[in-house]
């Protein structure tokens, strides 16, 4: 007889990583068991110097049960976050797990992403081996800006040309620095 929807938000009050909780009937008198499904993280999100972790549905927590993600995004945006809330859209964790699939099949390993201040539609992506960072943004398809930054890294690195950012947020045009 018990509401496991409710009984699964309330849970969440204390610990957002909870996902949903199930109640197994039991045979004996007064007795049952309860499943907890944990929240898997896609990326850490640093969020005022905390470590928290996203879910695929944009819920921060902070107690991760797997694999820490490959993916660390560090949020300068300032915009204020709370535990088992919502910090990003499925389309922004979408753009950044699209973006980060199609750097690692074009032979590049993502360190991080961080969100710039003063705006929650654009990232910064460092990538392992390189110095600089790569300015995306999540209104332009990220296949097409994986494109561009592959073939900006080839060019200056053929070039031998070390800038201090690439910025490929506009379709058909990339500037360095």
């Amino acid at each position: 007889l018990l509401d496991e929807k409710t009984l699964t938000s309330y849970i969440q009050l204390k610990a957002p990583e909870v996902l949903t909780a199930h109640v197994d009937g039991s045979d004996t008198f007064a007795r049952s068991t309860i499943f907890l499904e944990v929240r898997k993280p896609v990326t850490g999100w640093n969020i005022h110097g905390v470590q928290q972790y996203v879910d695929t549905s944009g819920t921060a927590f902070t107690r991760n049960y797997f694999e820490p993600p490959g993916v660390q995004i560090i949020d300068n945006s300032g915009v204020p976050v709370e535990a088992g809330r919502a910090v990003a859209s499925n389309r922004f964790l979408g753009f950044v797990g699209r973006l980060a699939g199609f750097m690692t099949g074009r032979g590049y390993k993502v360190e991080q992403l961080i969100i710039p201040a003063g705006t929650t539609r654009q990232v910064e992506l460092k990538l392992k081996d390189t110095s600089y960072l790569i300015k995306c943004s999540i209104d332009r398809p990220a296949g097409e800006q994986a494109e561009d930054i592959d073939k900006t890294v080839i060019f200056l690195k053929q070039k031998g040309i070390n800038p201090s950012y690439i910025d490929v947020r506009v379709s058909g045009k990339v500037f360095y620095q």
